[in-house]
């Protein structure tokens, strides 16, 4: 856990001149910080959900193919009960009263 008072890391980093050209037309500089630590934030975010998404898609390489198909099969009933809740939602204003929330 960060001690008190240093929540933040001072780094340096070095870019290409014609990026820092571009984000000094288009950023005010006031803001750059907050912008660079935003980028940063997301791409570190993007970087985390690919990893999950490609160990999903390693996990469900490997299940054996019984597994898959009762998955298919609980999905295929859902789907039915999906259709019959949407049926009772539609029911349900088209008589005028307000859906629930």
């Amino acid at each position: 856990m960060a001690e008190p008072g240093r929540e933040y890391e001072v780094i340096s980093v070095s870019l290409p001149r014609d990026l820092v050209a571009r984000i000094n037309e288009i950023v005010p500089k006031t803001r750059r910080s907050r912008i660079i630590r935003d980028l940063l934030s997301s791409f570190v975010d993007s970087v985390g959900r690919k990893r999950v998404a490609e160990e999903y898609r390693s996990y469900y390489a490997r299940r054996p193919p019984r597994e898959v198909e009762e998955e298919r099969s609980l999905l295929a009933e859902w789907e039915i009960s999906d259709a019959e809740a949407w049926a009772l939602l539609e029911r349900e204003e088209s008589r005028g009263r307000r859906a629930t929330r």
